[in-house]
């Protein structure tokens, strides 16, 4: 291998850019599967909690993803996050 490289500054507080810009380059087809798995993989939580908190994170990668989940969970959808 030749070539430059060059560091670049990570911020390890930043949890949510990187799954957010990674759904928003998925086709729609993409997106679908992603919802429907990650719906089927926590529906059979018990707490409603639990997946509040989870819907939080998805909201904060990108406000469709939280949509989608919260609605294929039952949840309301919030207009703001």
């Amino acid at each position: 291998m030749s070539g430059a490289a060059e560091s670049v500054a990570y911020d390890h507080n930043d949890h949510y850019t990187q799954a957010g810009d990674q759904y928003r380059l998925m086709s729609e087809d993409e997106r679908t599967r992603l919802i429907s798995n990650i719906v089927g993989a926590m529906e059979p939580v018990e707490s409603d909690e639990i997946k509040q908190r989870q819907i939080e994170h998805f909201y904060k990668a990108d406000l469709e993803y939280g949509q989608r989940v919260a609605e294929g969970l039952g949840f309301s959808v919030k207009q703001e996050v």
